[in-house]
């Protein structure tokens, strides 16, 4: 008994004792002890950085103020140093430590997205100036105030003491341990070698078609509004929250419901034949949203239409082709055309071919060094701008000033679009066939929830906006990063 306790023990203490070595040896901060810096230090530290900034407004709004009675002018270059300030604020309040972030819901926050809007209105409003005065002063005055609230809830509800922490810094543990880095891709490729077996979020399918499992589960598992999901957040109901809201801004909503790889290509993940799609819940979802009166974008329906063609897909990645991404584009134009034709505009834009070439983000899971890179022809996107000497070309790039649609999305967003080519990406292609300005907010992983509190930060981007088109990948209905919750912006 005495030998097994012994050898437990030293099962158990060896992970920790290794990375405490490396630690110590290492220039890296010892993260043995972060969570007693979080617990003590870190809440002390951001309260005085909150507490100086709340000072620095003070005396920026002051002076910005005393300029623009002055010269009686309020344009909004004369705020250009709040709007600076007001930034560093949003990031010093958010990013709470290095594990945990503020809710969008905090009054902080909600206040300086308040000031945010009155500053972005006031060049065109100048009726606005007493109400931002006001609002600005009684923010700042919270600001440089010492707050007990603050840094009790950076340690209990945000730090060592609340669940979404230590969940947060589990993981980071178990990434970084020195043991666990030296012994995965031992076990993984002994795993491969014997068993053709990647690891657990990567499934193999036919012809070494790569699967991210998750995209797999979403199909088997219950649907996000099925009463064994309860424990979920209901996506529709935040969807409908987010319309109702935009609504309230003059803002219409497109839901793009992405299908993952295995919905239209089930016959590579099971080998079977299919003469009939199924696509489950995230269809069932959409059909729902649409009698809802929510405006939605069907690819579940082109895509399965056009898979014949060429690979709309790629092999070892969860994303489409370029070719998928333009086929996309041009699908949501069309539905865009149908409900909003004076959006489409008259700018000229072209494409060139190109060539891009991927380590799948699939193959990179896996941990193996087996996957070949897999090269695509895209088509990068330029605006033609035509003088009287020359055509210029100009890679696409957002323009949040003069676009009237805002397209929130993931990385399917992000693919080909800020990755090489650049520029080829759906929403480039989706300008082109609108011959109209974009604009786009990105976040990989997080378009349930994540993409909405970076608008709910950078709210002044709706001005002039007359559509967002939101897109997201289905398993996100059930898998989405933090869930589905109402953002108030």
């Amino acid at each position: 008994m005495k030998l097994f306790i012994i050898i437990f023990s030293i099962l158990l203490l060896t992970p920790f004792t290794v990375q405490t070595v490396f630690d110590l040896k290492g220039s890296k901060e010892f993260l043995s002890l972060e969570i007693f810096k979080d617990l003590l230090v870190q809440p002390i530290q951001r309260e005085n950085k909150i507490n100086r900034l709340g000072a620095l407004l003070e005396n920026s709004w002051r002076e910005s103020k005393e300029k623009a009675i002055t010269l009686r002018e309020f344009d909004s270059e004369i705020y250009e140093p709040i709007i600076a300030l007001l930034s560093d604020i949003e990031e010093t309040l958010t990013q709470v430590n290095k594990f945990s972030s503020l809710d969008s819901l905090d009054e902080d926050l909600k206040s300086l997205r308040e000031i945010s809007e009155l500053l972005s209105a006031i060049e065109d409003n100048q009726e606005v100036f007493q109400e931002l005065d006001k609002s600005v002063m009684a923010f700042q005055q919270r600001l440089k105030k010492f707050s007990l609230r603050r840094v009790g809830e950076s340690i209990v509800v945000y730090g060592p003491l609340g669940s979404s922490y230590l969940r947060a810094f589990e993981k980071r543990v178990e990434n970084e341990n020195q043991l666990v880095l030296a012994a995965r891709p031992m076990y993984q490729k002994a795993s491969w070698n014997i068993f053709q077996e990647p690891q657990q979020k990567v499934v193999m399918g036919q012809n070494k078609w790569l699967f991210y499992r998750q995209d797999v589960e979403f199909l088997v598992e219950p649907s996000p509004l099925d009463v064994r999901s309860k424990k979920l957040d209901n996506p529709i109901e935040a969807i409908l929250h987010f319309k109702n809201q935009l609504k309230e801004k003059g803002v219409e909503l497109l839901v793009v419901i992405t299908p993952g790889k295995p919905t239209i290509y089930p016959e590579l993940l099971t080998g079977k034949a299919y003469d009939n799609p199924y696509w489950g819940h995230g269809y069932q979802i959409l059909d729902s949203l649409n009698s809802l009166g929510v405006n939605t974008v069907d690819l579940y329906s082109m895509l399965w239409n056009k898979k014949g063609d060429t690979s709309l897909y790629l092999r070892d990645d969860t994303h489409w082709t370029p070719y998928g991404a333009e086929l996309v584009a041009e699908e949501v134009s069309k539905k865009v055309k149908e409900f909003m034709p004076q959006l489409e505009d008259t700018l000229n834009y072209v494409t060139k071919k190109a060539i891009a070439q991927r380590v799948g983000d699939i193959g990179e899971m896996s941990g193996l060094d087996v996957f070949e890179e897999e090269s695509v022809v895209a088509h990068v996107v330029y605006s033609q701008k035509i003088d009287s000497t020359d055509t210029l070309l100009t890679p696409y790039k957002d323009d949040f000033r003069k676009s009237k649609i805002l397209i929130l999305g993931d990385s399917f967003s992000r693919i080909y679009q800020t990755d090489t080519p650049v520029g080829a990406g759906w929403i480039a292609h989706f300008a082109k066939y609108m011959n109209a300005p974009i604009a786009s907010i990105v976040s990989d992983g997080g378009a349930s929830t994540l993409v909405r509190e970076k608008l709910a930060r950078r709210s002044n981007v709706l001005k002039g906006k007359k559509l967002l088109i939101w897109e997201f990948v289905e398993r996100d209905l059930r898998y989405g990063a933090e869930g589905w919750k109402n953002i108030h912006f």
